[in-house]
């Protein structure tokens, strides 16, 4: 096997330049000649490879090639270069990656929001399609020319059915535990917890566990990953509800997360809201919508036109009337046409021929219309009308007089409590008071504190110890215990708030 350092030969493409190295391959930019345009090409920097990584290779072209999204670097092709090295012709993103920005700017919190939904549906759009990324973090999201982000490299993807294959690499800055430590298999929780990661990397400018200044060696990010809880970004203009959730999706056991992608992307959302944020919309493909009922095909789309009616001059009334066959009349008109009464003659040689109804029988007939009243008869009628109203009032007016008017109690005073204040800080929990028992060769520690929440989490090791268990109940069972066994505990926030600086010690009464 040899290391090739120059660019490869690649029919049909000529080359520009070095865009960049991965962990195994290299991204060269070329003209491609058909069609015209330049291409980013990621080609395997060594010959001889196994088949192992030849295969993973592949499927990253076969990843990115099922994936087709707005946020994912489109492929254009796969081939083999003149030396025999696999390589995938990509979209050429010109603008700086993600990385290449925080190192000289910290994004806005809008822009953050912004960049975590657009990020969030190009993830959820892979887990729908049955793939997990494993390796998103700010290099991999590169910047079209137009300032649109695109996630790239899939080359430790894997199917979720197939998500425990331990041999791949892993961004240790912006994985999870789980596959740090290989404790368990990477899962959708575990991209929600990258993706996280690298929204607080763009705020603060460096990934979440790394120390300013302090040892930042992958061996000591992967310690402080697994034992500290989430940090802070520290910044005032971030709100406690963004800064609540980038934790909790970076928390330890993967349980405690955003259950997918998109409920991350959706509370993401519900902060731009609470921050009055134009609204960035979920880029996710529609379900095909069911099919409608088939209607008919022959004349469906025409405009129903009603025949015109007739109005007889001597009764005022609707009458029939006849309307020469057409073939551009549809069936519903024909039938409309047809509610009135047939016709009793028609003579079709005299144009605008009025039909008329004869009298049926059997049929009532319309009663006369009574005879108006003369001058005298309207007068007393007026007058008697004018008499029965003035009756009317005065019987109103001499029931509302007497009727007694109930006398309204004094409102009895009610005492109110004020309603909390959702906004108000949290206490931080009380020191804990530890109680060991004894059962044989097993010792049962449990604790209290003041300020429980419901969530929280605990940590909790032997005396003079350093290996830490985590866990959500106030107890801890040691068996095999020794006589006099004490325990050190830690109460830790779900947000990862006030974390206390020393353990409490408990031992065997």
């Amino acid at each position: 096997m040899s290391k090739v350092d120059s660019h490869p030969d690649i029919a049909g493409l000529t080359y520009v330049g070095k865009l960049g190295s991965g962990g195994y391959a290299d991204v060269f930019l070329y003209d491609q000649a058909t069609p015209q345009r330049k291409v980013a090409v990621k080609v395997l920097r060594e010959t001889g490879l196994s088949a192992g990584v030849i295969a993973r290779f592949t499927a990253e072209a076969d990843a990115m090639a099922r994936l087709e999204h707005p946020f994912i670097v489109p492929v254009y092709n796969t081939g083999t270069t003149l030396d025999h090295r696999p390589y995938i012709a990509m979209m050429y993103y010109p603008k700086p990656s993600l990385a290449e920005r925080a190192r000289s700017e910290r994004f806005s919190v809008s822009e953050t929001l912004q960049l975590g939904i657009q990020l969030g549906s190009a993830v959820e759009t892979a887990h729908r399609s049955g793939l997990l990324h494993r390796d998103i973090k700010p290099a991999n999201v590169l910047t079209s020319a137009y300032g649109r982000p695109g996630l790239a490299d899939f080359g430790i993807a894997g199917d979720l059915a197939q998500a425990d294959d331990a041999d791949v690499g892993v961004s240790v800055p912006w994985s999870p535990p789980e596959t740090l430590y290989a404790t368990s298999p990477a899962t959708v929780r575990s991209d929600v917890y990258s993706l996280a990661a690298t929204l607080w990397h763009l705020l603060v400018g460096r990934s979440p566990f790394e120390i300013p200044g302090g040892d930042n060696a992958p061996f000591a990010l992967m310690k402080r990953i697994r034992d500290v809880p989430p940090p802070s970004t520290g910044r005032a203009d971030v709100p406690g509800s963004l800064d609540r959730l980038l934790r909790a999706a970076m928390g330890k056991d993967p349980a405690l997360r955003p259950a997918t992608a998109m409920e991350f992307v959706r509370a993401l959302q519900a902060i731009e809201q609470e921050l009055r944020l134009p609204r960035t919309p979920l880029e996710l493909a529609e379900v095909e919508p069911p099919e409608r009922p088939s209607q008919p095909s022959v004349g469906a789309d025409r405009t129903q036109v009603r025949s015109p009616q007739v109005i007889s001059p001597v009764t005022g009334q609707t009458m029939a009337t006849v309307v020469p066959p057409d073939a551009a009349i549809n069936e519903p008109t024909r039938r409309a046409n047809r509610r009135v009464a047939p016709v009793a003659a028609f003579d079709p040689s005299v144009e605008g021929h009025t039909v008329l109804r004869p009298a049926q029988q059997g049929v009532p007939q319309p009663a006369p219309e009574p005879i108006p009243p003369t001058g005298t008869g309207r007068r007393l009628l007026a007058i008697g009308l004018g008499v029965l109203v003035l009756a009317v009032i005065g019987a109103i007016v001499w029931v509302v007089a007497t009727t007694p008017v109930p006398v309204r109690p004094d409102p009895t005073p009610s005492i109110t409590q004020q309603a909390p204040d959702i906004n108000a800080p949290v206490p931080a929990p009380g020191a804990p008071v530890v109680t060991c028992k004894r059962q044989g060769a097993t010792v049962t520690c449990e604790w209290t504190y003041s300020n429980a929440l419901p969530n929280d989490q605990f940590d909790w090791r032997l005396a003079g110890t350093t290996q830490t268990t985590s866990t959500d109940k106030p107890v801890a069972v040691i068996n095999n215990a020794p006589a006099g066994v004490c325990v050190e505990v830690k109460v830790i926030r779900f947000d990862g708030t006030n974390v206390p600086a020393t353990w409490t010690k408990g031992c065997e009464a």
